[in-house]
């Protein structure tokens, strides 16, 4: 039978149906620590009671609101970041593809502004994941991403 997920991924045959902490479990019981925290973007684990609770509080009040619009708890974490790090702003986005698409085009329109146009190359791991656009897919010279 032919999935109708398309075949972006090589897929393991696991199931995970639970997370614990920093463990899945699959669907016929076996317990996996994960060493992947879905692909680096899940570093609080699973099921932690504070963080289903803050979910739960936030998804009572509200779920999803544009970037057309000034969200101050978006605000709030911003001026947190920028207040401890290296970074004057902060832009938030939904993935690593799109936060590496965004360094791409940051990186280049930098040097735009600063007289070099010509400054286009980027470095990466050659083969590596570094996401799903087509400026990451040519940076690390992948051809299936």
């Amino acid at each position: 039978m032919t999935s109708s997920i398309l075949p972006t991924y090589n897929r393991t045959p696991l199931s995970f149906v639970k997370g614990e902490g920093a463990w899945l479990v699959e669907a016929d019981g076996r317990r996996f620590l994960d060493m992947t925290a879905g692909i680096a973007v899940n570093a609080l684990g699973h099921a932690h009671p504070k963080l289903v609770q803050a979910l739960y509080d936030q998804a009572q009040k509200l779920w999803h609101v544009s970037n057309l619009y000034r969200i101050p708890e978006q605000e709030k974490l911003g001026d947190l970041l920028t207040e401890h790090s290296f970074a004057d702003r902060v832009f938030f986005t939904n993935s690593g593809t799109e936060s590496a698409e965004l360094a791409i085009k940051m990186a280049r329109k930098y040097h735009a502004e600063k007289g070099a146009p010509h400054r286009v190359e980027i470095v990466a791991f050659e083969g590596a994941f570094h996401g799903n656009s087509t400026g990451a897919i040519a940076a690390a010279g992948s051809e299936d991403g």
